[in-house]
Protein backbone atom coordinates (compact mmCIF):
# COMPACT_ATOMS: atom_id res chain seq x y z
CA UNK A 1 0.00 0.00 0.00
CA UNK A 2 2.74 2.48 0.91
CA UNK A 3 4.47 1.73 -2.40
CA UNK A 4 1.33 2.69 -4.33
CA UNK A 5 0.92 5.92 -2.39
CA UNK A 6 4.59 6.76 -2.94
CA UNK A 7 4.24 5.98 -6.66
CA UNK A 8 1.27 8.35 -6.93
CA UNK A 9 3.15 11.02 -5.01
CA UNK A 10 6.34 10.73 -7.13
CA UNK A 11 4.39 10.64 -10.38
CA UNK A 12 2.27 13.65 -9.45
CA UNK A 13 5.38 15.57 -8.38
CA UNK A 14 7.03 14.88 -11.73
CA UNK A 15 3.95 15.95 -13.68
CA UNK A 16 3.33 19.06 -11.55
CA UNK A 17 6.94 20.11 -12.04
CA UNK A 18 6.63 19.64 -15.79
CA UNK A 19 3.08 20.86 -16.48
CA UNK A 20 1.92 22.74 -13.40
CA UNK A 21 -1.09 22.08 -11.22
CA UNK A 22 -3.71 23.40 -13.62
CA UNK A 23 -2.51 21.39 -16.60
CA UNK A 24 -2.08 18.14 -14.69
CA UNK A 25 -5.13 15.97 -14.10
CA UNK A 26 -5.60 12.93 -11.92
CA UNK A 27 -6.15 11.05 -15.19
CA UNK A 28 -2.64 12.11 -16.24
CA UNK A 29 -1.20 10.88 -12.94
CA UNK A 30 -3.08 7.57 -13.18
CA UNK A 31 -1.96 7.02 -16.77
CA UNK A 32 1.68 7.88 -16.03
CA UNK A 33 1.69 5.65 -12.91
CA UNK A 34 -0.14 2.81 -14.73
CA UNK A 35 -2.88 2.63 -12.10
CA UNK A 36 -6.60 3.35 -12.01
CA UNK A 37 -7.79 6.85 -11.15
CA UNK A 38 -9.90 5.37 -8.32
CA UNK A 39 -6.70 4.12 -6.71
CA UNK A 40 -5.45 7.70 -6.47
CA UNK A 41 -8.66 8.80 -4.75
CA UNK A 42 -8.25 5.96 -2.27
CA UNK A 43 -5.12 7.75 -0.99
CA UNK A 44 -5.77 11.41 -1.82
CA UNK A 45 -8.89 13.58 -1.90
CA UNK A 46 -7.72 15.84 -4.72
CA UNK A 47 -4.76 16.87 -6.81
CA UNK A 48 -4.58 20.02 -4.67
CA UNK A 49 -4.04 17.86 -1.60
CA UNK A 50 -1.22 16.02 -3.35
CA UNK A 51 0.30 19.32 -4.48
CA UNK A 52 0.15 20.78 -0.96
CA UNK A 53 1.81 17.65 0.46
CA UNK A 54 4.57 17.89 -2.16
CA UNK A 55 5.28 21.49 -1.22
CA UNK A 56 5.30 20.58 2.48
CA UNK A 57 7.75 17.75 1.80
CA UNK A 58 9.98 20.13 -0.14
CA UNK A 59 9.84 22.65 2.72
CA UNK A 60 10.90 19.87 5.12
CA UNK A 61 13.91 19.23 2.88
CA UNK A 62 14.72 22.95 2.91
CA UNK A 63 14.56 22.96 6.72
CA UNK A 64 16.95 20.00 6.98
CA UNK A 65 19.45 21.56 4.58
CA UNK A 66 19.30 24.91 6.38
CA UNK A 67 19.84 23.22 9.74
CA UNK A 68 23.02 21.62 8.35
CA UNK A 69 24.29 24.94 6.99
CA UNK A 70 23.66 26.74 10.27
CA UNK A 71 25.16 23.90 12.36
CA UNK A 72 28.43 24.34 10.45
CA UNK A 73 28.80 27.91 11.78
CA UNK A 74 29.79 29.08 15.27
CA UNK A 75 29.15 32.83 15.22
CA UNK A 76 25.65 34.35 15.09
CA UNK A 77 26.46 36.63 12.12
CA UNK A 78 27.78 33.63 10.18
CA UNK A 79 24.70 31.59 11.14
CA UNK A 80 22.41 34.37 9.94
CA UNK A 81 24.37 34.71 6.70
CA UNK A 82 24.42 30.93 6.10
CA UNK A 83 20.69 30.71 6.75
CA UNK A 84 19.69 33.57 4.44
CA UNK A 85 22.11 32.63 1.65
CA UNK A 86 21.15 28.96 1.90
CA UNK A 87 17.44 29.73 1.94
CA UNK A 88 17.58 31.88 -1.15
CA UNK A 89 19.75 29.41 -3.06
CA UNK A 90 17.40 26.56 -2.17
CA UNK A 91 14.35 28.55 -3.28
CA UNK A 92 16.13 29.32 -6.54
CA UNK A 93 16.88 25.63 -6.99
CA UNK A 94 13.24 24.70 -6.40
CA UNK A 95 12.04 27.35 -8.84
CA UNK A 96 14.28 25.82 -11.50
CA UNK A 97 12.72 22.43 -10.84
CA UNK A 98 9.17 23.76 -10.76
CA UNK A 99 9.10 25.63 -14.06
CA UNK A 100 5.49 26.57 -13.43
CA UNK A 101 6.64 28.43 -10.29
CA UNK A 102 8.06 31.09 -12.59
CA UNK A 103 5.01 31.51 -14.78
CA UNK A 104 2.11 30.71 -12.46
CA UNK A 105 3.37 31.90 -9.06
CA UNK A 106 0.23 33.94 -8.35
CA UNK A 107 -2.07 31.05 -9.28
CA UNK A 108 -0.24 28.72 -6.91
CA UNK A 109 0.44 31.23 -4.16
CA UNK A 110 -2.39 29.90 -1.96
CA UNK A 111 -0.82 26.44 -1.87
CA UNK A 112 2.67 27.83 -1.39
CA UNK A 113 1.44 30.08 1.44
CA UNK A 114 -0.35 27.19 3.16
CA UNK A 115 2.84 25.12 3.17
CA UNK A 116 4.89 28.15 4.23
CA UNK A 117 2.69 28.70 7.29
CA UNK A 118 4.06 25.45 8.71
CA UNK A 119 7.59 26.55 7.83
CA UNK A 120 7.10 30.08 9.22
CA UNK A 121 7.59 29.09 12.88
CA UNK A 122 10.88 27.44 11.93
CA UNK A 123 12.06 30.54 10.09
CA UNK A 124 10.94 33.05 12.70
CA UNK A 125 12.48 30.98 15.48
CA UNK A 126 15.82 30.68 13.72
CA UNK A 127 16.12 34.38 12.90
CA UNK A 128 15.10 35.36 16.45
CA UNK A 129 17.68 32.94 17.86
CA UNK A 130 20.48 34.30 15.65
CA UNK A 131 19.67 37.88 16.68
CA UNK A 132 19.36 36.99 20.37
CA UNK A 133 22.64 35.06 20.33
CA UNK A 134 24.33 37.91 18.47
CA UNK A 135 23.21 40.45 21.08
CA UNK A 136 24.28 38.19 23.95
CA UNK A 137 27.74 37.67 22.41
CA UNK A 138 28.13 41.36 21.61
CA UNK A 139 28.20 40.72 17.85
CA UNK A 140 25.00 42.69 17.18
CA UNK A 141 23.82 45.97 18.59
CA UNK A 142 20.04 45.72 18.44
CA UNK A 143 17.53 47.69 20.50
CA UNK A 144 14.41 45.69 19.58
CA UNK A 145 15.26 42.08 18.77
CA UNK A 146 11.68 41.13 17.87
CA UNK A 147 11.33 43.95 15.38
CA UNK A 148 14.71 43.33 13.76
CA UNK A 149 13.87 39.62 13.45
CA UNK A 150 10.50 40.52 11.93
CA UNK A 151 12.12 42.88 9.39
CA UNK A 152 14.67 40.26 8.34
CA UNK A 153 12.02 37.56 7.89
CA UNK A 154 9.72 39.90 5.94
CA UNK A 155 12.60 41.07 3.75
CA UNK A 156 13.73 37.58 2.77
CA UNK A 157 10.13 36.49 2.29
CA UNK A 158 9.44 39.53 0.14
CA UNK A 159 12.52 38.96 -2.01
CA UNK A 160 11.95 35.23 -2.33
CA UNK A 161 10.06 35.29 -5.61
CA UNK A 162 12.29 37.89 -7.28
CA UNK A 163 15.50 36.14 -6.28
CA UNK A 164 14.12 32.74 -7.28
CA UNK A 165 13.89 34.05 -10.84
CA UNK A 166 17.57 35.08 -10.93
CA UNK A 167 20.50 33.07 -12.23
CA UNK A 168 22.36 31.24 -9.43
CA UNK A 169 25.38 33.59 -9.56
CA UNK A 170 23.11 36.62 -9.40
CA UNK A 171 21.26 35.17 -6.41
CA UNK A 172 24.52 34.80 -4.52
CA UNK A 173 25.66 38.32 -5.42
CA UNK A 174 22.35 39.97 -4.53
CA UNK A 175 21.92 38.03 -1.30
CA UNK A 176 25.49 39.00 -0.44
CA UNK A 177 24.53 42.65 -0.87
CA UNK A 178 21.46 42.11 1.31
CA UNK A 179 23.56 40.46 4.01
CA UNK A 180 26.05 43.33 3.90
CA UNK A 181 23.17 45.77 4.49
CA UNK A 182 21.84 43.67 7.38
CA UNK A 183 25.21 43.13 9.00
CA UNK A 184 27.06 46.38 8.39
CA UNK A 185 24.43 48.90 7.33
CA UNK A 186 24.65 51.37 4.50
CA UNK A 187 26.32 54.29 6.24
CA UNK A 188 29.86 54.98 5.10
CA UNK A 189 32.24 54.46 8.00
Amino acid sequence: MKETKDLIFRTAKKLFAKNGLTDTTMDDVAKEAHIGKGTIYHYFDSKEQVYTLIIEQDMDEVKKELEKLVAAENMPDKKLAAYIMGRMKLMSRFSSFYQMFKTDYIDYYGYIRKAYEKYQDFENGNIRQFIKEGVEKGTFQVDDQEFVSFVIVQTIKGLEYQLAMEKPGDVERKVGMLLKMFLTGIIKK
